[in-house]
């Protein structure tokens, strides 16, 4: 795999399917906080991936950093990481009251992943040689364990 969309789309839909478990599962449960650590470790992970790894590129070659995609993108990491602290802290306490921040969690990604897969991850399949993807996406896989 060459394709730095089809990497990223994949761990988006991985993630995806860790939360929709989460949310299946009894909130004071131990499953419930395995899942929800797998969760917030790989969610936290992807983000780090893109910020310390792929924008840089980004704002590197198009001259853009403070404002445009990769902008917007840090800006929802903010929000993403608050909402999944609160998250994180109400399921280490049992706290059965995580609809509301379970749901704004949910919308938030949904629609920033979106964005992602129709703006930025194609930007790099179409704009890098296929050299410069594969050193991209090698670079992600030695950071840290990669799904």
């Amino acid at each position: 795999m060459n394709s730095i969309m089809e990497f990223m789309r994949q761990d988006h839909a991985r993630l995806d399917g860790i939360f929709a478990e989460f949310g299946g599962v009894d909130v004071q449960s131990v499953k419930a906080r395995e899942l929800f650590s797998a969760y917030k470790n790989g969610l936290e992970r992807h983000i780090a991936w893109e910020e310390e790894i792929l924008f840089p590129v980004f704002e590197e070659k198009t001259g853009n950093r403070d404002s445009g995609p990769t902008a917007v993108m840090r800006m929802e990491h903010r929000e993403i990481k608050v909402l999944l602290e609160r998250l994180y802290l109400r399921v280490e306490n049992g706290d059965i009251e995580i609809k509301p921040i379970q749901e704004r969690l949910g919308d938030v990604l949904a629609e920033h992943n979106q964005k992602e897969e129709s703006v930025l991850y194609p930007w790099f399949d179409q704009s890098l040689s296929e050299t410069e993807k594969q050193a991209l996406l090698d670079k992600i896989k030695s950071s840290t364990a990669a799904p």
